[in-house]
């Protein structure tokens, strides 16, 4: 079986539709891995829907959709002995278009003879419009904005668009010359009336993997308790190297963030939406893999303190501020304003140990979004205290993040994501399942497949 990357998955796209995958195609094709789905089989489902069976095949002869195959991959229409070669083997081989598909791209040797210079001017023109795909689903794969000029003005009925239209037109267009990123650059701006700002990255992951250790002294029998048993655990899944147990909390992350962009975390309880923040908080370094943090990413994971119980409250407020300004000028109107807003009055000065949990949460949550951050990575868990605190703490939330220029948000509240975010990453058992626009990953998030796989389990 021939293994589903990128580059096969692009062939594909090329040869069916003359233009590169979307980012939420390529994704979805990519994460159906597990299960073994072979690229005969992938060429078999794109073969049938709409977009090529509408707009390609619709009440067409034979001979012009083999002729569009070529035209799609390489820039001419199939010459007399491969249209004889390909109508013979449907009239008696029973072959589709997706069978010619597969033949025409992923079978080296051809059982009907091509003269070889056509046959080197094909393989270039090909890897030419390969290579310009990768391109450009990359780049336009780096922000939401990008992501969505991208896209046909309807799934039902289909709609192509002008942007795929346009993207295709480009496509029918490379030959024998490379095409540079900054070609791409230009198409992907030509999608827009508007200017585009392709923006810079905020943050970077390339194949990153995170496995806890589990420290106990039954480790082997907890391992294989759990292992002997067919059930469907919540978590990242659990592996036994070296004589330790490890939980795999993130697997294969591959990701990129782009300055500005707003990104909900999806998932089910333990999938790894809250083991991903404290990755790019600094809070866990990856096992496996590279990551790349340009911004100064602000964690609220948690209502608890970085400090000992015993220090006051005021102390708390004194090292927050310490933290953030290396100095102590202009304290006072700070830690006036905390107490104004946490209610705490005089309580301030005491031990925090003394606190009850609302008033442990108020103050916390008071100073934390105290100031405007660049970068907020913000998790479900975090609370804010009491009922009669909500209110103003809602309120003071949404200021604070609007107030990012990037944002990281893992909740299970789809009106909380559908405010604040334009970018769905959902997550499944520790791998990201879907990245996409919010609604479409939403929407995948609660298609039966990934409820039956990862919630009803």
């Amino acid at each position: 079986m021939i293994n589903n990357d990128s580059k096969k998955l692009q062939t594909l796209y090329i040869a069916y539709f003359g233009r590169p995958g979307d980012p939420s195609g390529i994704n979805y094709w990519l994460s159906r891995q597990k299960e073994l789905l072979s690229i005969r089989e992938i060429s078999d489902e794109l073969s049938r829907q709409e977009e090529y069976m509408k707009f390609f095949a619709q009440d067409k002869s034979l001979e012009y959709k083999i002729n569009k195959l070529y035209l799609n991959l390489f820039n001419r229409k199939v010459d007399f002995d491969g249209l004889n070669y390909w109508v013979e083997m449907v009239d008696n081989k029973d072959y589709t278009i997706s069978d010619i598909v597969f033949e025409l791209v992923f079978t080296k040797n051809k059982t009907y003879s091509i003269p070889l210079e056509q046959e080197q001017k094909d393989i270039q023109i090909l890897n030419n419009k390969i290579h310009a795909a990768e391109l450009f689903t990359k780049q336009i794969s780096q922000s939401i904005t990008l992501i969505n000029l991208y896209k046909p003005d309807s799934i039902s009925p289909w709609i192509s668009g002008d942007s795929f239209i346009k993207v295709a037109q480009f496509f029918c267009n490379i030959d024998h010359e490379k095409s540079s990123i900054d070609m791409v650059k230009d198409l992907i701006c030509s999608l827009s009336d508007s200017p585009i700002n392709l923006n810079e990255p905020a943050i970077e992951i390339n194949d990153i993997s995170l496995s806890i250790p589990i420290y106990q002294s039954e480790q082997r029998s907890l391992t294989k308790r759990l292992a002997n048993k067919a059930i469907n655990i919540t978590g990242g899944a659990l592996d036994q190297s070296n004589n330790r147990t490890n939980i795999i909390a993130l697997n294969n992350i591959n990701l990129t963030i782009m300055k500005g962009e707003r990104v909900g975390l999806i998932g089910h309880n333990g999938s790894g939406k809250s083991s991903f923040l404290r990755l790019i908080s600094g809070i866990y370094l990856p096992t496996n893999g590279n990551i790349k943090v340009l911004v100064d990413v602000y964690p609220m994971l948690q209502k608890t303190f970085l400090t000992s119980s015993e220090l006051s409250g005021l102390d708390a407020c004194k090292a927050h501020y310490l933290l953030n300004n290396h100095s102590l000028s202009g304290f006072e109107s700070f830690v006036d304003e905390i107490i104004e807003f946490s209610g705490l009055g005089s309580y301030i000065s005491l031990p925090i140990k003394t606190y009850s949990e609302g008033m442990s949460a108020r103050l916390i949550f008071s100073i934390l979004t105290s100031s405007p951050h660049d970068c907020l990575a913000i998790d479900e868990g975090f609370g804010t205290g009491d009922a009669d605190f909500c209110d103003r703490a809602e309120e003071r939330m949404k200021q604070f993040m609007e107030s990012a220029a990037t944002l990281f948000l893992a909740s299970h509240s789809e009106e909380l994501l559908k405010q604040f975010c334009n970018r769905g990453v959902v997550f499944s058992h520790g791998s990201i399942a879907y990245d996409g626009p919010l609604d479409a990953a939403l929407n995948y998030y609660h298609t039966h497949d990934y409820y039956r796989k990862n919630v009803i389990g």
